[in-house]
């Protein structure tokens, strides 16, 4: 019923996968992955070494995205085999159907060309492997320092993914410190030995930084430094976001599970297990809003995750089966009826049929509209012959103009932070050569005066570029000609 209900939903994912263009993140995920480096800017390597392995057969297509579905298909199933081994089968198949069932895992982080990816399953991989240690089916079984290496293995492949594993980490040391019993791991090498071959599979990570002025780690620090006063408001808004990511009706359950966990404490040693692992991502990005940026829903996701096997089992003790098997029946029509619906959206723009006064602004599925239609513009209009470099302001603009030009062209971020396309291109090879600039309408003045200084000289290129669903102009881009770049582009500053 488990590989049932996983290869089911792994073929519903792939209807928006095939038919939604990438996203911003993704866009610029498949553009750096066409450079194998140790590390990058902002996440540690193994999503880009991923979208690399596979670009020969993928491209810079949606084609992307189906390695990580086929990932996420495998996070399921080791999402039933930890649930399985810590409560009992029948709870292994209402996880996984409660995961499939919700928002962010089948429609975001199962489907999308994103770290989280690779971060969940080795997670999982981790918590299942230390499962025959801390849970074993005899006693005296042997083979301990094995099983600790491997959990070090899985420990540190999330390491490579994203820098949640820390957390992940954390709530492994916290469930052995509380649980009195298990306080006899640590004073035994096999974990320690365990710990330092993550170090070691993660050694890429901090090579990378200590080579590039410790820029990621910066980077992501920064994002959780106190600033602008105190915003409760922030994490009300930041959990809001969490249930809708969920969905409600998902995430509601997973609550009272959590606050049922909690309550029982080490007692109940499998549910608190569940409970360590997880509850240290939730707080940390829940809390952190408090003195800062109201932060992404999504970031708390990898901690919810480990808290499913705990909802298997408390839907299969407080539930009735007809209960669940109509949740079942509704969640899977749901979740069909949203992929035709996004599908439909992000193709047509038919909502702006229903509210045709409304800002492509509040269209949050205008960020997956294809960018294919910019490359004939720019050739109709002359503006793409041999030599020539396209300037843009963001990252964001970066990933979609890249992927839509095949990577054929050098792409510069003019901007104080251009994360990984700061270190793409070496600047002082585009010296002498002419350039584009794109970007949205309302920066070209900024931009025009910024430039002015390394070039011979700017001129506009009207009129403006549109991109757009039905016929609309729904995406508008200002276009300027830099003849000549006579002194290098500034490049980031990596120590600020």
């Amino acid at each position: 019923m488990a590989l049932a209900i996983i290869g089911a939903f792994a073929l519903l994912r792939l209807l928006p996968a095939a038919a939604v263009g990438l996203s911003f993140d993704e866009a610029y995920t498949v553009s750096v992955a066409h450079d194998l480096d140790l590390s990058y800017y902002d996440h540690p390597p193994l999503l880009y070494w991923i979208a690399h392995l596979f670009l020969p057969l993928t491209g810079d297509s949606q084609a992307a995205r189906v390695p990580f579905i086929a990932l996420f298909a495998g996070t399921s199933w080791l999402l039933y085999r930890l649930t399985e081994r810590l409560f009992h089968a029948r709870a292994g198949v209402l996880a996984v159907l409660a995961l499939s069932c919700s928002g962010c895992f089948t429609f975001g982080l199962g489907s999308m060309v994103e770290p989280d990816g690779p971060l969940m399953f080795a997670m999982l991989a981790a918590a299942l492997t230390l499962t025959r240690v801390l849970f074993p089916e005899r006693e005296g079984q042997s083979g301990e320092s094995v099983i600790w290496l491997q959990a070090g293995l899985w420990l540190g492949l999330a390491a490579l993914s994203k820098y949640h594993a820390v957390l992940f980490a954390a709530g492994l040391l916290l469930f052995l410190l509380s649980v009195p019993h298990q306080r006899r791991h640590l004073y035994r090498a096999a974990p320690w030995l365990g710990a330092l071959l993550a170090l070691i599979i993660a050694s890429p990570v901090f090579v990378w930084n200590y080579q590039h002025h410790w820029a990621s780690f910066t980077f992501q620090a920064v994002r959780a430094l106190p600033g602008g006063g105190f915003h409760p408001e922030h994490v009300l808004a930041n959990i809001a976001g969490q249930a809708i990511w969920l969905l409600p009706w998902i995430f509601v359950p997973l609550v009272i599970t959590a606050a049922r966990a909690l309550r029982a404490g080490p007692a109940a040693e499998r549910s608190w297990y569940c409970l360590c692992l997880g509850l240290p991502t939730i707080v940390v990005f829940t809390v952190i809003p408090l003195w800062g940026h109201i932060g992404l829903p999504h970031w708390q996701m990898p901690g919810w995750l480990m808290l499913f096997p705990v909802l298997g089992d408390w839907a299969c003790r407080a539930i009735e089966a007809a209960r669940l098997r109509r949740f079942g029946i509704a969640g899977a029509t749901a979740m069909l009826v949203f992929a035709v619906g996004i599908v439909f959206q992000v193709n047509t723009g038919y909502g702006h049929i229903v509210a045709p006064r409304a800002s492509p602004l509040v269209d949050p599925t205008l960020e997956m509209l294809s960018w294919w239609q910019l490359p004939p513009q720019l050739r109709a209009r002359g503006l793409l012959p041999p030599g020539t470099f396209v300037i843009t302001t963001s990252w964001f603009y970066g990933g979609k103009i890249d992927q839509a030009l095949h990577d054929a062209v050098p792409i510069v971020i003019f901007d104080s932070n251009p994360q990984e396309f700061g270190l793409r291109y070496d600047r002082q090879s585009l010296l002498g050569h002419d350039a584009i600039v794109v970007a949205p309408i309302g920066s070209m003045q900024r931009v025009a005066a910024g430039l002015q200084p390394y070039f011979d000289s700017i001129e506009e290129a009207p009129p403006p570029l549109a991109l757009g669903r039905s016929g609309r102009r729904e995406v508008e881009l200002y276009v300027l000609r830099a003849h000549r770049l006579r002194t290098p582009l500034p490049a980031p500053d990596w120590t600020r």
